[in-house]
């Protein structure tokens, strides 16, 4: 059994709650610069498919620990017995190695009609350090994980386009009938001067309406549609130009 078996087997409980901890502290540290790079933002397993992966690489040069779990949105909590196991739950990553990190659904446990939400959690562990009174950095990295069940007939991009838009008072609602989730990048409508003002909300659970407060907007002032941008599949941001817009 080599030390990092070992380590795993006698102290992986203590080292989750270590590397939480370190994560957590140094969520404000902004000039940190990760070891651990994550080559995707997000992961969509297909429920056809056995399982989900994502590559991570070490790009520093020296060798890092990786921890990795899930959570279901709550970056403090790491729940139990999910239906969803992410593999390996340890590795160590050489200077300049790749590895790909696996989710697997148990077959049972998530719902059959709609997408499930799941949080991948990428902890690099720095090597000890030899120098006295060394500041070391450990960075977690987070991206969302949709378990999409084979039996949904529907495309991301259908289900953006079925968002339900309209004023209510001051706010601008969107309901989501579909079974997908929608993380927006931006939404935009037409200020009193003519120009295009974006305004902020995140993502939308199926079955789930948003209020968004119009600030600026001046869409009481007549339009029919607005303008907004979804992440895709892929990371990237497709357009919605004319979503129909109800009062």
């Amino acid at each position: 059994m080599n030390i990092y078996t070992h380590f795993f087997h006698r102290g992986a409980a203590r080292l989750k709650r270590l590397a939480a901890g370190v994560a957590l502290g140094l969520a404000a540290h902004g000039g940190a610069q990760a070891a651990i790079h994550v080559q995707a933002t997000r992961v969509v397993y297909n429920g056809k498919a056995a399982s989900a992966s994502v590559a991570i690489s070490n790009k520093s040069t020296m060798p890092y620990m990786v921890q990795t779990w899930l959570d279901t949105g709550d970056s403090t909590a790491m729940p139990e017995n999910l239906p969803m196991a992410i593999t390996p739950p340890l590795m160590r990553l050489g200077p300049g190695e790749e590895a790909l990190v696996r989710t697997i659904y148990a077959g049972q446990g998530l719902p059959t009609d709609r997408e499930s939400l799941f949080w991948i959690n990428i902890q690099e562990i720095p090597p000890s350090s030899e120098a006295a009174n060394a500041l070391q950095v450990a960075i977690r990295t987070r991206i969302k994980l949709f378990y999409r069940p084979a039996q949904l007939k529907t495309t991301l991009d259908e289900a953006a386009r079925a968002l339900q838009w309209r004023v209510s008072g001051q706010s601008l609602q969107v309901t989501n009938p579909g079974p997908l989730h929608i993380t927006f990048a931006h939404i935009q409508g037409r200020d009193a001067g003519g120009g295009a003002q974006n305004i902020e909300a995140d993502m939308i659970a199926p079955g789930q309406t948003l209020s968004v407060p119009l600030r600026q907007l001046n869409l009481a002032g007549g339009a029919s549609s607005l303008r907004f941008g979804y992440i895709n599949d892929y990371g990237g941001v497709s357009e919605v130009a004319d979503a129909p817009l109800r009062r």
